[in-house]
């Protein structure tokens, strides 16, 4: 039989065997997908390709490549059915196929986007992945939270949605994906199956509402968020939080107060701590020079509180640190992500409760509210927009995004009614609002604002006569305020070009409706 086989190999036959799957029609079916499912990103499908796109950290958007070289693949996320394959998470009545593609869509999309500085390398997006199911299968409300999350995010990804914007309509009614519809309301019945079921206050309870203060952020639901935190807040004053919850639950607060621009709901939770030296000292060895300026402009700003020139200066290590961090060949360590995700937390947290905590600004009579004034409140407003970039992405068009874009408008706008009669501004502020103008912007890409934002920007350079023609020049200025070249100095170049189109094309200064 041996001399056979040799024979026909020798003709140039080869003889199949049971090795070789055949190929007829036997072969099992795939796994069927979602009605509205996006086309897998996994290795599996992911072609090799020179001109495949990749996720612009920092951007809501995708971009081709333009390397010769094959690109690299996406993601190094197994198939989805590997997560589950016995159908064993906590899904209830959700498809599996559901959630099948909405694991998929996490760990391939949303947690890299979100995370664009702690997931750089293969090593970390393994480790956040593995975090994420150990710490979401433990019971249904916990794990259909999170799925609702993530379909909410996915929804917005693929703009299977109405305009996000701030409104007194219920968003959940602006989501068109019915995958979304389906989890969500999974996700309540677990919720309240969960509080229905424990007469005493537990970790479920509290892991319970994290994936709906998550869900309702997305799609801009801020009152529902409040209301999640005010129960949570119940909940951890009977319980000693863990670690996990400590990483999660302010985050959360800072972002809910953020979408409604109001004093943090929660306090901080846990315990200030000053950046590592050795971490701020490496920063400074190995990035350039000019970043040594960052947050240095701010403090010539006379119009503008001490208590945020402080809070700005402290961000020029935030900086460092993400630029440090996304600059290749370096890898921060999970005690380096922990200090940044932290430092980042307090300072997003101190520049919304500074003006309420500090008595440094008129109450309104009728609202006790601080009355911030119109320089303070821009540079406020980018600052907290800078913070929407990075260490933790926000997609522009979501709810969050979106009602961050309408409080920088008005921000902006006060700002520009107040300089048309008053004539107080000088150079150093001009810059300083210009460089908030950058922020809007990349925070608005792709929505309505853009072209507001960006039309401003070339009204606000031009009439102050800051000199300012090419891209080189504007970094330059920029540098001495708050910048991070690694994520920021390609979307700001292309807006720049913007500007400067704006600027060539007119002859008379530019007339804008600030209605």
């Amino acid at each position: 039989m041996q001399r056979v086989r040799q024979e026909e190999l020798a003709q140039g036959k080869k003889r199949s065997t049971g090795r070789h799957r055949s190929n007829d029609g036997s072969k099992q079916k795939p796994r069927s997908e979602s009605a509205h499912s996006e086309p897998s990103l996994s290795n599996e499908s992911v072609e090799n390709n020179a001109s495949s796109p990749i996720i612009v950290a920092g951007s809501d958007t995708f971009r081709p490549t333009s390397s010769p070289l094959p690109s690299p693949r996406l993601s190094i996320t197994p198939a989805a059915q590997a997560f589950d394959p016995f159908d064993t998470l906590p899904t209830n009545n959700l498809p599996h196929h559901t959630s099948e593609s909405l694991l998929q869509y996490c760990f391939d999309v949303m947690l890299p986007l979100t995370f664009c500085v702690e997931t750089k390398q293969t090593h970390d997006k393994l480790a956040r992945q593995q975090m994420v199911m150990n710490s979401k299968m433990s019971n249904p409300a916990t794990f259909l939270g999170f799925m609702a999350t993530t379909a909410a995010h996915r929804a917005v990804f693929y703009g299977r949605h109405e305009d996000l914007a701030p409104s007194d309509a219920n968003h959940d009614d602006l989501i068109l994906d019915p995958d979304y519809i389906r989890v969500k309301n999974e996700a309540m019945v677990a919720v309240r199956r969960t509080f229905d079921q424990r007469a005493d206050v537990d970790y479920q309870m509290l892991e319970a509402c994290f994936g709906l203060i998550a869900t309702a952020t997305v799609v801009g639901n801020f009152a529902e968020a409040r209301i999640h935190l005010k129960i949570l807040e119940r909940i951890t004053s009977q319980l000693n939080l863990s670690e996990e919850t400590m990483m999660w639950l302010p985050l959360s607060n800072v972002k809910v107060s953020v979408g409604l621009l109001v004093r943090p709901v929660l306090p901080l939770l846990f315990t200030r701590e000053p950046l590592p030296a050795e971490v701020l000292s490496r920063a400074g060895q190995h990035l350039p020079s000019h970043m040594t300026r960052l947050g240095q402009d701010f403090m010539e700003l006379e119009r503008m509180s001490q208590p945020l020139k402080l809070l700005l200066t402290t961000f020029g290590d935030i900086c460092r640190l993400c630029e440090m961090h996304n600059a290749p060949p370096r890898s921060p360590s999970p005690a380096e992500n922990l200090s940044l995700r932290k430092k980042a937390t307090e300072l997003e947290f101190d520049l919304l409760a500074y003006p309420y905590e500090m008595d440094i600004f008129r109450r309104n009579s009728n609202t006790n509210e601080p009355e911030i004034p119109a320089l303070e409140g821009v540079i406020r407003l980018a600052g907290l927009g800078m913070l929407s970039i990075a260490p933790h992405t926000i997609l522009a068009s979501t709810g969050l995004g979106r009602a961050l874009t309408h409080h920088q408008k008005a921000a902006f706008e006060k700002w520009l009614l107040q300089e048309k009669g008053s004539g107080n501004g000088n150079a150093q502020e001009t810059k300083a609002v210009c460089w908030a103008l950058f922020v809007f912007v990349q925070n608005a890409l792709k929505q309505p604002e853009q072209r507001f934002f960006t039309d401003s920007l070339a009204l606000v350079a031009r009439e102050a006569g800051l000199g300012l023609v090419t891209w080189e020049e504007v970094e330059q200025v920029i540098f001495g305020l708050l910048y991070i070249p690694w994520l920021q100095s390609s979307i700001w170049k292309g807006i720049w070009a913007d500007v400067c189109k704006v600027r060539s094309a007119s002859t008379h200064p530019l007339q804008h409706d600030i209605q």
